[in-house]
Formats: structure tokens, sequence, C-alpha cells
């Protein structure tokens, strides 16, 4: 079991102003929240925190990340708030703790590796700064070591989701030891079998091995001595894993496997690692093809070598890493080594090879405060989805600036045509909040909704958004054929029906679609008439009470409880103007009827009045202020100043009816100071309007024309 001190001495080797009293303080408060605790190992359980911190002052992590190691588990396991935490360690502690704690309820079950990306991008977006990860990490890796205590399924999960999410992580962040560590602590309880038989392989063999790497570090040693450079080379065992998984990978066995043994030579820049390449390939033969410049082009998590494999003594092959000390710190401690050593004064051609650090916006500044670049990291840039759990603990990504309803139709279309309302995190929210990685969600239904247009303004995915329009044109398709119904039924009367000539010259397959091509207006009136050969003429009627086959039009701005009257605009259904509008009167070509069109429950409709009131203090906070108290709401204002006293004010606003509208019309007037108040319409006689539609309907009653040229009602007329 690691000490306190041993913490303390390493953290105050590499920096000399690390706050020692701080992690003392911390040591002391997480012993006694885990006083009564004990691991499966039977140890107190502050082995594991002191382990982990521990681990982190081995990374050279700043203070407090020290003290988020000593801490991290407090929350989770203990009677432990972040306010206690956060008032005896300051906000920045509590804010580390709190991403550990986060990433610690992020439950890798799901049988299918295929969600192991996902789950890591989860992690990625959570640790919103990078010391929790690297805490998690530490965590993880003490975990690892421990493993042998716990029953065998469990395990086998623990190490399955470190395989899948925690090696590859550690490896993003570039640290080498790590990721190696991670993967041959989860391949011995993965496939225990392999790695007994691996084991044992290796350790027949380890006592040749270990002569022939310190044969050949002596001899390359005093090859680049020679050279008057002060390289120094180190020889290591290829770890286990990755034995394992190049036998696999090539299919070979563990005695075909000649580069058990690599080599670094790490020297003072990079103009000597190209000389100590030349060394080295004038000594021993190049295997071609093995060379890789990792130096000219780095890998995406910013490592740099050069890497080569030779034919060394005794046709034995090997490969030779060759790197400088900057580069041989990153290769080992990653993310972690570049933190602690920018007050060394990386200039911008180093800073550049971290390239995987390129897709973050904040880019890298110096500065002598150990941590700054840690903090300042935001993960959560490079991720562009937003991960959230269902309240059962399934895992959805989503795009970022997802909103609820998007989420709701990603679980299931029904789910989101029915919802009335979402909990997040187990609070209410509305329909406009974000959400935010990790949040878990949960979706309120009533089997009585149905979408509505206004939610097209609280989606942003393309999936939410055809849902709901494919719900709307269903809808609509149910309504048009509603209204084609009365249409029909006028046209046709009641008992009659629908011939097979009529639908052949119309072009509809059956009566279901001439209906629904009616009520959409894709069929013509005058067509109509035309296929059904009618003599007498008959007044169209329709109820208008299809919401989304009805629209006002905006000239006139009608409300339900206007005397209408329509016309068919094409695959947009009927377009209503007042009976005296102008306009309407104006359009002489088009097929008019009149609508009887009733308000839609809860549904607010627009109209515009015109009040000319005195130019008066106050005078357009009392208008507001009146058409509020009617129940009304102004979706525009406009001002006109008349000459003298007086001033116009247009307002646009919306209202239940007619009705509601008269209230308020009633309310506005008895405001003083409003001289007039009317409605915005340009009108005209309604007696023309009315004699346009007997036009259009007898224009309509082609069929039945003589041959003369008049039809019989024509012929009724002049009688």
């Amino acid at each position: 079991m690691s000490r306190i001190f041993e913490v303390t001495d390493k953290v105050r080797a590499h920096d000399p102003r690390a706050d020692i009293d701080m992690i003392n303080r911390a040591y002391v408060f997480a012993a006694n929240a885990h006083a009564n605790q004990k691991r499966s190992s039977g140890e107190p359980y502050l082995a594991h925190p002191l382990a982990v911190a521990n681990i982190l002052a081995s990374l050279r992590l700043d203070d407090k990340s020290i003290v988020t190691g000593l801490l991290h588990d407090t929350v989770e396991d203990t009677s432990v708030t972040l306010a206690d935490i956060e008032s005896r360690f300051g906000a920045e502690v509590a804010q580390l703790v709190d991403g550990v704690t986060k990433i610690g309820q992020i439950r890798f079950t799901s049988s299918e590796h295929k969600q192991a990306e996902n789950f890591r991008k989860m992690i990625l977006a959570t640790a919103k700064d990078l010391r929790v990860l690297l805490v998690k990490l530490a965590d993880r890796l003490h975990n690892m070591r421990t493993l042998g205590f716990l029953p065998d399924y469990k395990r086998r999960l623990i190490s399955r989701e470190t395989m899948e999410l925690y090696a590859p992580l550690a490896h993003r962040l570039g640290i080498h030891w790590l990721t190696q560590e991670l993967e041959d602590h989860a391949f011995s309880h993965l496939e225990p079998e392999a790695y007994a038989e691996l084991s044992s392989k290796m350790a027949d063999h380890l006592d040749s091995l270990n002569r022939t790497r310190e044969r050949l570090e002596t001899i390359m040693q005093e090859a680049v001595n020679r050279q008057g450079s002060s390289a120094r080379v180190q020889g290591r065992m290829k770890h286990m894993f990755s034995l394992y998984q190049k036998m696999q990978r090539k299919q070979v066995d563990f005695d075909d496997i000649y580069d058990l043994v690599a080599f670094r030579v790490i020297v003072e820049d990079a103009p000597a690692c190209y000389q100590t390449l030349g060394i080295i390939h004038s000594m021993y033969r190049p295997v071609p093809g093995r060379f890789k410049d990792y130096i000219a082009l780095p890998k995406p998590n910013g490592y740099q070598s050069l890497h080569t494999s030779i034919i060394g003594p005794d046709n034995f092959r090997l490969e030779v890493q060759i790197r400088t000390e900057a580069m041989h710190r990153y290769a080992e401690d990653g993310v972690a080594a570049h933190w602690l050593y920018k007050s060394d004064g990386m200039d911008a051609g180093e800073q550049r090879n971290f390239q995987w650090l390129k897709q973050l916006t904040e880019l890298l500044q110096a500065s002598d405060q150990p941590g700054e670049f840690l903090e300042n990291v935001r993960l959560d840039l490079f991720v562009k989805e937003v991960y959230v759990f269902s309240r059962d603990g399934d895992l959805f990504a989503l795009p970022r600036g997802a909103l609820p309803l998007d989420f709701a139709y990603a679980v299931h279309t029904d789910l989101g045509h029915h919802c009335i309302g979402v909990r997040i995190n187990g609070q209410p929210a509305d329909f406009a909040t974000r959400l935010r990685n990790g949040d878990q969600i949960e979706i309120l239904t009533n089997p009585e909704q149905t979408p509505s247009r206004h939610w097209l303004q609280h989606i942003r995915t393309p999936r939410a958004r055809q849902a709901i329009r494919q719900w709307f044109r269903r809808e609509e398709r149910d309504a048009s054929v509603r209204v084609g119904n009365e249409i029909v039924q006028e046209v046709f009367g009641s008992k009659s029906k629908i011939t097979e000539e009529v639908l052949s010259a119309l072009h509809c397959e059956d009566a279901d679609e001439l209906r629904a091509r009616l009520g959409r207006g894709e069929v013509p009136l005058d067509q109509l008439l035309a296929a059904a050969r009618r003599s007498s003429p008959k007044r169209l009627h329709l109820t208008g009470n299809e919401q989304g086959l009805i629209r006002a039009a905006k000239c006139c701005l009608p409300l339900p409880g206007d005397k209408v009257i329509g016309c068919f605009e094409h695959g947009q259904g009927i377009l209503v103007h007042h009976q005296e509008c102008a306009t309407a009167a104006a359009e002489e070509d088009k097929a008019w009827m009149s609508v009887d069109w009733k308000p839609e429950e809860g549904k607010l409709y627009r109209t515009s009045l015109e009040l000319k009131t005195l130019n008066r203090r106050g005078m357009l906070a009392s208008v507001s202020g009146g058409i509020a108290s009617f129940g009304a709401s102004i979706d525009d204002l406009r001002i006109h100043q008349l000459a003298g006293d007086m001033t116009t004010l247009n307002v646009l606003i919306e209202v239940n009816d007619r009705v509601h509208l008269a209230k308020l019309m009633r309310g506005l007037r008895a405001i003083e100071g409003v001289v007039r108040v009317r409605r915005n319409i340009r009108l005209r006689s309604p007696q023309k309007v009315t004699e346009r539609i007997g036009r259009s309907l007898r224009s309509l009653i082609g069929s039945g024309k003589d041959e003369a040229g008049s039809s019989e009602e024509e012929s009724r007329d002049k009688e």
C-alpha cells in the first residue's frame, strides 16, 4: 500500500510550488470519508484512492489532480457532497471530482462492441477538463491491478470495458505504458488460457532474450558513442497483448516471432535522430519496407520517433526506435508529459506535433502555472455529438444542439407523436432545453396528444422533422378526403355514386383518390362538373373545419366566424378570404365557393387592427395592456405619426375567433385617447363579391350547354 508521504515527495520533486498542505488535507478527508469501507481484497478502501494519487504523481500532474485522485470516490460512495468538497478544496477540485463521478456512472453493458466508439466519445465529451480523464484512467489502472479478488463474471465484464474503452483512450492520449498495462491486465482475464500459454513461452525464453538484449545494448551504445553522440540505448521486451495480436494477425506461432526485443535510442535533438539512424544502418542490414519516419509525419496522437527493423547478430531481427528526450517523454506519458513540460518553452514547431489537439479550438499558450493547459482544454469541442441516456439507461447519440423532441423521435416515432412533456435528470424541462452529455431523459406521453406545427421550431434532427411532416401529410390527406367528400356530395348528391367514366376522365384510380385530390385542390371544380355532366347549378357550401386545408389569405387575414369565401389552390387546399376582400373581388378567373369556417379549440388566428389615437404619453402602453388584458397577443406593431396630434397604430394580433376579436375591439374603444378601432381589410361591395360567386358557379356548368351555346341554367335565367 502506498504512503501519503511517497505521493507528496513525488509531487514536490516535479513541482516545488505545489500545495502539499492541500494534498495532506485531502488525504485526511478521504480517510475519514472511507473509514468504515473495505475493498474486495479486504484491505481498507483508502488504499485505492491513495494508489490512484500515486499513479497521478508518477504522471507528474498538478496538485489539484492529486487531490482529485484522493477524493474521486467520496461523492459516489460516501455521504460527502460536492458542496462539501467545494467548501474545503475549492470549485475547481469540485468540478474535477464531479467529472470523474459522471464518467464512473457510464455503464458499458452492451453485448455488441460496435457501441464502444459511442461510449468512448461519451467519455471524451463528459470529461470537459482533460485531468478528469487522466484521473479516471489512473483509477481504472489500479482497479485492473487488483481485479483478481472479484468473481469471474465481474472480472470479464470490467476487462472487456477496459479493452474496449479505457485502453483506446489511453492510446488516444499517447500514454504508451498505461495503454500497454491496461491491455495486458484485460488480456489476462479475457483470454486466461492464451495468456498463460504465452507467459510460459516468454518465461522459457526470458534468460536468452535478456542476454541478447544486454549484449545488443552494449554493442549499439559503443557504436553511437564512437561517433561522439551522447545517446543512450534501452532494450525492452514486447508486451504480452501486442505479441498475442501479432500472432493472431499473422497467423503464426510464438516461435515464428523474431522481434521479441525492441530497442530505443534516445538522442539530443532531431538531427541526431537521423545521424544515429545512419550509424545503425551502417552496422546492421535494414529490413526493406520497415522504415517509418514519425518525426516528419507524427501519428495523430502526437507520437514521434524513427522506426526501423534490422538484421542483428545471429540473424536476429530487431526493431529500433530513435527519438529525442522530449519525444520519449511524450511517447511514454503523452498529454500528461506535454502539460508538465509546457513551461520548458516548447516552440511552435514542437506544439504542432500534437496533431489530435489541433482539432480543439483553444490554442496552446505559454504559461508558468502548472495545470493551466489542461484546465483550458475542453474535450467536448472535439466531439460533434451529444450522448444522453434513456430512463432505462440506453445510450443515444444525437447531433450537438439536439432538443428533447429529437430524443423522443430517436427512441420511437410514436413516443415523439404523443409527447406532452419531458424530465431531464429528474427535473421538468421545456422543449427548448438543449441536451447535454450524460443527461438522462424521460419522455412523458398522452395517447390523445398529436404533433403541433409549433414543434418544428423545437427540433434539430432530420429524423424528427421528417416524422412530424409525414404525420401532417397523413392528417392532411385524411382531411382532404373529408373535404373532397363534401364536394362530391354537393355535386353528385348524397346517394349518387361516382362512376368509372368520371374517375377515368379525371385520371383517378378510385373514389378515395378523387376525394383527396378534390380536397387538396388538385382537381379543378370545372373539370369535376364537366365530368359529372350536371345541368342544374348548385352553390357549393363547405364546412371548413379541417386544419391544414383551410388557409387564411394574408391580404385580409379573415377569422373563423367571418363571412368568408374560398378557392382551391393547387396542392394546398382552400385559401379563404373575407367575403368583402378587395383582392378576392379583383380575381375574376377563380372558382369561388362559400365556406363555413369554424374555429379550432385552443388555436389562435392572426388578424390586423388599425387604431387611431391621440398622441399622448403612455398611449402605446395603454393599448398594449388592453390587448393583453383580453387574452390576445401582439405579433407586430407599426406606428405612423399623423399631422397634428394623432397617431395611427397598425397591430398584428392573435385571437381565438371573431367573437374574441369583437370583445377586444370594444375594450380598445373604451380606452381614453383611442379615437377609432377597425379591422385592416381593403373592402369592396359585398354585393359584387356575391355576384362573382354566382358567376363563377354558373361558369362551371360548362357540360350542360345546348347547341346555341346557352346552358339550361342560363335559359332559366332568361325566362
